[in-house]
């Protein structure tokens, strides 16, 4: 026994047998242009998984003394570009 996909005008429909072989009428190549020796993929449906709030994920990914490190750096080069180019004027 077959299975057929979904019959919208913009998809194929095909069978796949019992014994995993694919089958696709040549009128329904031809409904779309595919000329022989063509080659066609299969990708599979994909699904999209469940969509949550990135609120609180990174929570524990990064400790509370790197953050302070890394904005005493951030202030740091801030302040050496201040006088760097306070100095060029």
């Amino acid at each position: 026994m077959g299975t057929t996909s979904n019959s919208s005008s913009s998809g194929f429909k095909v069978v796949v047998d019992e014994d995993g072989n694919l089958t696709v009428p040549a009128g329904e190549l031809a409904r779309h242009g595919v000329r022989p020796g063509a080659r066609l993929w299969i990708i599979p449906e994909q699904r999209g998984g469940e969509r949550r709030s990135m609120l609180g994920a990174l929570k524990d990914a990064v400790s509370p003394e790197a953050v302070e490190d890394l904005l005493r750096g951030l202030d740091a080069a801030k302040a050496d570009r201040i006088a760097y180019y306070t100095e060029q004027s």
